[in-house]
């Protein structure tokens, strides 16, 4: 029987990026971690719907419950951190953490396999579910089967995740394709992807204090989210550094941590996976490689007889050394929609540590997103986005997803109603930004 309080969802984390935003709007670094900074990823998590923020080595409890509450209130829980010695030593501990209004504890440097380790593990655990609070193991052991007893425990770490490139080469795009063949038949495990400092291995380099770089394309690095088991799934960069990647944040705002379906397209161990995974009537693929270059074609028979569906395309960008650095193909991506159906079969070229993804659903013919006083509507394949607001219109900004600018309007404010031709745009999504006196909204637009 499945416990309300065990959702699975995405987190944003500080500790991966020292806490190190890029932004003078509020202090940042590790040095200035509490309540103030919590409080911007929490309205950041809120902002993109993501379910968690993680509280990692450094929280304090004089702020926890205040943070706790915030986070409640934009409809985001906490994750905390934690050594395996409190939980173990002091059996009320687990209960103290639920009475902050904790959600999770991420529970760490348990470092050892042996019959006490294995002991603890299960017990806190087991004082976990007792207060109805989800676990993540950290600095653990591999997974064996504990979490069908106790499936409050929500992932295990038992991997050599992204924060070893704050110290060595170990987490290269070589390892990204063992580790899913083997480690990940155990269970779940916290490899917390979601770099957006990309590098090929070649100009990789271990940064220990301060934000790491981490080797393999973009696209490689979101198709992590596909192909990776993590019901608890980490975004380990900053929120501004998401800000200006508007193509990757959009795909990690949709892309869920939990599945209905999952298929293996084509694979072999330490050079390739493609793999395609069903929620609700939406599908997403996943692709990755290891040094190699590849070509590669995927079938979309799984997708339902006689159903149109709109794909989303992030793939790996044809650029080559002779016109842009290697540093900066890593980051340099396609996105783009097309039409696919059961029928359709695609080829496409992945980079050297590269990789794509794939966001299959219902054709759109019309949709409409507003809020309490905003509203932006469009019919498919209309060349026109159609706005209403309560109040005067003071700007409209269309932006496609790498942040850029395409159509931009000051309006005077007086006008409650507009029309926007996006005819010259190239297909594609896009964000309309409206901005009225009192408010700003977002919406997604498609050409």
């Amino acid at each position: 029987m499945s416990k309300p309080y065990i959702k699975p969802g995405r987190t944003t984390w500080e500790w991966w990026h020292d806490a190190i935003l890029d932004t003078n709007r509020i202090p940042s670094g590790i040095a200035n971690i509490g309540l103030p900074l919590y409080k911007y990823y929490v309205d950041f998590a809120a902002q993109y719907k993501l379910e968690y923020l993680t509280m990692d080595a450094g929280w304090n409890e004089s702020y926890a419950k205040q943070i706790c509450q915030y986070a409640a209130a934009k409809n985001v829980k906490i994750f905390a951190w934690d050594y395996i010695n409190p939980p173990i030593a002091n059996r009320n501990h687990i209960a103290h953490l639920k009475s902050l209004g904790i959600a999770g504890v991420k529970v760490d440097f348990i470092d050892r396999d042996d019959q006490v380790a294995v002991n603890w593990v299960e017990q806190v655990a087991k004082d976990c579910a007792d207060h109805e609070m989800m676990v993540m193991f950290h600095g653990c052991p591999k997974p064996t089967g504990l979490q069908r007893t106790y499936p409050n425990i929500i992932n295990f770490e038992a991997v050599r995740g992204s924060e070893c490139n704050k110290w060595d080469d170990t987490a290269n795009p070589v390892y990204h394709l063992q580790f899913p063949f083997i480690r990940m038949l155990a269970g779940p495990m916290d490899y917390t992807p979601g770099s957006m400092r990309n590098v090929h291995r070649t100009e990789f380099r271990p940064i220990s204090k301060g934000i790491p770089m981490t080797m393999g394309t973009r696209a490689h690095e979101l198709a992590m989210y596909v192909i990776f088991d993590h019901p608890l799934a980490y975004l380990c960069d900053s929120p501004t550094e998401y800000r200006k990647n508007a193509a990757a944040m959009t795909f990690l705002s949709a892309v869920p941590t939990t599945w209905d379906k999952t298929l293996v397209l084509a694979a072999k161990v330490e050079e390739y996976a493609v793999m395609a995974k069903q929620k609700g009537n939406d599908w997403f693929v996943g692709a990755m490689t290891s040094a190699s270059a590849r070509d590669i074609e995927i079938d979309f028979s799984f997708l339902p007889s006689g159903a149109k569906k709109t794909a989303w395309i992030i793939r790996d960008a044809e650029i080559t050394k002779d016109n842009v650095s290697s540093e900066n193909t890593a980051k340099s991506f396609v996105n783009e929609t097309i039409s696919v159906d059961n029928a359709s079969k695609l080829s496409f070229r992945l980079a050297s540590e590269g990789g794509l993804v794939i966001h299959v659903q219902d054709l759109i013919t019309g949709f409409i997103e507003k809020n309490e006083s905003i509203s932006v509507s469009q019919s498919y394949n209309d060349a026109k986005v159609t706005i209403r607001s309560a109040e005067g219109i003071a700007s409209v900004a269309i932006l496609d997803l790498a942040g850029r600018v395409c159509y931009h309007e000051n309006i005077n404010g007086s006008q409650k109603y507009l029309n926007v031709d996006i005819s010259r745009l190239s297909k594609g999504i896009y964000i309309a930004v409206v901005v009225t006196n009192s408010a700003r909204y977002s919406s997604k637009v498609v050409r």
